[in-house]
């Protein structure tokens, strides 16, 4: 589905968000991501929620002004100013999907962390952390969380990865924390999988250099950066 309002980062989350879902989006800003899937029946009801007040105030002048355009648009959302997910534990039970975007992966983690109820595995969980991916990774197989998808995408120039998750009690070590076990699998990320690894090739690089002239062990980024490495060889074979 095509979203005109928003951003490829976005409408890439707006993918993995489930058909007819009641959907809360956490850090929800301007609230892009539930009023254009409200607005195209996408989803029936969704809370858009924001620690501030004035990205609540922002988000409540956008809805106005779609509202204006698409009558009964304000009665299918609910505006919550509330720290994560904290304030939306007495309507969970009716939630189906949770959005968690533009934030990094360590505050993620401590949202998610902070509502233990989010442990359900009928809820989806679409997360798109802006950095430290391998923490938010490794934190979702610590907890029981299974990474279904890792999506890229292009926003603005920049590359971005959108994770669909979901809980099944059974906690695991991923096999590639610092580049991702699902990303690495998805036919999908085939266009813009050599720049993601190009990219995580010269951050890996700068952290083994870095370790090894302090003298701090690092096989596990050694061992990334030689599966970048042999992987990208591999498509420039192709």
């Amino acid at each position: 589905m095509t979203y005109d309002t928003l951003d490829a980062r976005l409408s890439c989350a707006a993918d993995f968000v489930r058909v007819g879902a009641v959907l809360a989006d956490v850090g929800t800003d301007h609230a892009y991501l539930p009023i254009a899937l409200l607005s195209c029946g996408a989803i029936s009801f969704a809370y858009a929620a924001d620690v501030a007040e004035g990205p609540l105030a922002t988000a409540k002048a956008h809805l106005d002004d779609c509202a204006r355009e698409q009558s009964g648009l304000s009665d299918r959302i609910r505006l919550v100013l509330t720290d994560g997910l904290v304030g939306l534990n007495d309507v969970i039970p009716t939630v189906t999907d949770i959005s968690i975007c533009g934030m990094g992966g360590e505050l993620i983690a401590r949202i998610l962390s902070d509502a233990p109820f989010v442990k359900n595995p009928d809820i989806r969980l679409i997360l798109q952390p802006m950095t430290m991916q391998p923490v938010l990774r490794r934190w979702l197989g610590e907890n029981g969380f299974a990474v279904e998808r890792e999506r890229l995408c292009t926003a603005n120039g920049k590359l971005y990865s959108v994770l669909c998750c979901h809980y099944t009690a059974e906690n695991y070590v991923p096999e590639q924390p610092l580049l991702g076990d699902a990303l690495l699998s998805d036919p999908d990320n085939k266009a813009l999988l050599p720049q993601y690894l190009k990219t995580n090739m010269e951050r890996l690089s700068r952290i083994v250099a870095g370790r090894t002239s302090a003298g701090v062990k690092c096989a596990e980024e050694r061992a990334a950066l030689a599966l970048a490495e042999q992987m990208l060889k591999g498509m420039c074979n192709d």
